[in-house]
């Protein structure tokens, strides 16, 4: 009897192990189970996270495609000119030239520029157009250094930017467009000398120190004139103010009764009629020689009254057409000659004296 007591007894502790065993190994198997649900649900989820990250950049590749489409759409183009300053009237022409342009091929134009030439002034505008996220800008630099990062953060923000007149070559501009500066002072020497063959004191009047375009001008004119019989005299500067030039012409010449020639590096004193300057027609009445850059409408006067001798002219009408007809066939990625790897179009420069002074009245678009 005890014998088969022990013998029940082992078969219920038996069973109740085996019991205990399976349940462990059914909790074994429902814990798997559960890390096996859990890891797909997250497989599903990542799936599902990557799927919408694929759909968003979808609809952002499709809103920049759309974007780039919509630029090719004319009227959508806007082109921003800065010249280096609203009160500097040698820059009509160049307004006149792009606005022209872009009635013909239909793109929106902005002129703008700080009201006199300052190179904090001028960052100020052109950050002012990167806000605007116009599609080019056409600079003419007050100070190539000053203008450079301004430039560069504009070309980063996917602005197609170019300079006109005056350069800043180390910023990341896609070209220049201008007459070669320092051919310009090249030539003023040459002729300076060619009217002066016995040579004599000159006179050099410059508009803003520090300027790119008229610092490479100067540079050419005195590398010229050096080892010749000119004597250059101390440049004086009337800060590209039409007033403040004829007043140091004026002065300084008073002061130098044998001063033998004057070079004007820019237009700056010629924009005042030829009777706001009565000392440099009696400068040129007792044998002075007057040599200026540029040939603006107003400066014509001045050669056929025979104040000034001879004129070498930019062609600001070329710059602002050829300039923003380049911009404009870049923003819509045509082909366009930017003049080589120098990137550089050169609207080379005229000559005006009393010889052609009608024929180039003809052409010359009237102020």
């Amino acid at each position: 009897m005890k014998k088969l007591v022990s013998i029940v007894l082992c078969l219920i502790l038996l069973v109740g192990i085996v019991v205990s065993c399976s349940k462990k190994e059914e909790k074994a198997e429902e814990t798997e189970k559960a890390k096996e649900t859990e890891k797909a649900e997250e497989t599903e989820k990542a799936k599902e996270t990557e799927k919408a990250e694929e759909t968003e950049k979808a609809k952002e590749t499709e809103k920049a495609e759309e974007a780039t489409e919509d630029k090719s759409g004319d009227e959508e183009i806007v082109i921003a000119v800065v010249p280096k300053a609203l009160d500097n009237a040698v820059f009509l022409d160049t307004k006149q030239a792009a606005e022209e342009k872009a009635a013909e091929l239909g793109f929106s134009l902005i002129w703008t520029a700080s009201q006199k030439s300052d190179a904090a002034e001028q960052v100020n505008v052109i950050e002012g157009l990167i806000e605007k996220k116009v599609d080019g800008m056409l600079i003419s630099c007050n100070d190539a250094d000053a203008l450079k990062d301004v430039i560069d953060r504009a070309v980063d923000a996917g602005i197609v930017v170019a300079t006109f007149d005056s350069d800043s070559p180390e910023s990341k501009r896609n070209f220049y467009i201008g007459t070669n500066n320092y051919t310009l002072g090249e030539v003023s020497a040459q002729k300076m000398m060619e009217y002066l063959p016995d040579g004599g004191k000159i006179a050099i009047l410059t508009g803003v120190p520090g300027m790119p375009n008229l610092e490479t001008r100067i540079e050419g004119f005195t590398d010229t004139a050096a080892g010749s019989n000119l004597e250059i005299l101390p440049v004086q500067a009337g800060d590209c103010d039409t007033q403040k030039s004829v007043d140091v012409i004026t002065q300084f010449t008073l002061a130098n009764p044998d001063l033998a020639g004057w070079w004007l590096v820019g237009v700056w004193p010629t924009l005042a009629d030829p009777e706001a300057i009565p000392e440099l027609a009696n400068f040129s009445d007792k044998g002075g020689v007057t040599v200026s850059v540029d040939a603006v409408w107003p400066q014509l006067a001045y050669v056929e009254r025979g104040i000034i001798d001879v004129l070498v002219g930019q062609d600001f009408s070329a710059m602002g057409s050829q300039g923003v007809d380049a911009l404009y066939k870049l923003i819509k990625n045509e082909e366009v000659d930017l003049g080589g790897d120098e990137k550089y179009i050169d609207t080379g420069y005229i000559l005006v004296d009393e010889n052609n002074i009608e024929e180039i009245k003809a052409v010359t678009p009237e102020w």
